[in-house]
């Protein structure tokens, strides 16, 4: 009796899976809290990362950089100075699965060329989030805001908003992580 229910139930599911039916594929929730740092326009001239960093505390700057991490469930990302290149950047045999992560440099490079940036809600902490909207890891993005030294002293720059200056082309077998 229970294998015969197991059976049906097998061969439904086997049904379902070969229809012709077209499938809609399972769309990211909308990230509604970051469409509103989502800038319609290039903001104009930036600093780089290193830059900013040693300017110290701003009430508004632009920094350029390349999205270097996300992190998962907030709208934080972590900008990579652009002097640093992205693995496959130049090599483009590298074959690199994870392009993003400059692997081939050390911690304490990427340390001092990376910049936490954060897009704060009303109460002043970091959103909430399932994504952010318009970004990638890799883009080259421009980001507006406040530059502050947090109580650990390390420079937090708190967005107001952001540019996709451009997504490069990577490999169609790149699995991106967000």
């Amino acid at each position: 009796m229970m294998s015969i229910r197991y059976l049906s139930l097998s061969l439904l599911t086997l049904l379902a899976a070969c229809s012709d039916a077209p499938t809609k594929a399972k769309a990211d929730p909308a990230p509604a809290a970051t469409e509103k740092f989502t800038l319609a326009a290039d903001p104009g001239a930036a600093v780089s990362v290193v830059q900013a960093k040693a300017n110290g505390a701003k009430d508004m700057v632009t920094v350029a950089g390349r999205v270097y991490d996300i992190t998962k469930g907030f709208a934080l990302i972590k900008l990579m100075d652009l002097e640093l290149e992205y693995c496959g950047q130049v090599n483009k045999e590298d074959n690199c699965k994870t392009p993003w992560d400059y692997c081939c440099d050390s911690k304490e490079e990427r340390m001092a060329k990376s910049l936490l940036v954060e897009a704060r809600g009303a109460d002043g902490k970091p959103l909430a989030t399932p994504s952010i909207a318009g970004l990638r890891l890799c883009d080259k993005v421009k980001v507006t805001g406040k530059l502050i030294v947090d109580e650990h002293g390390n420079p937090v720059l708190i967005a107001s908003g952001w540019f996709q200056v451009e997504r490069p082309e990577l490999p169609d077998d790149i699995n991106w992580p967000q």
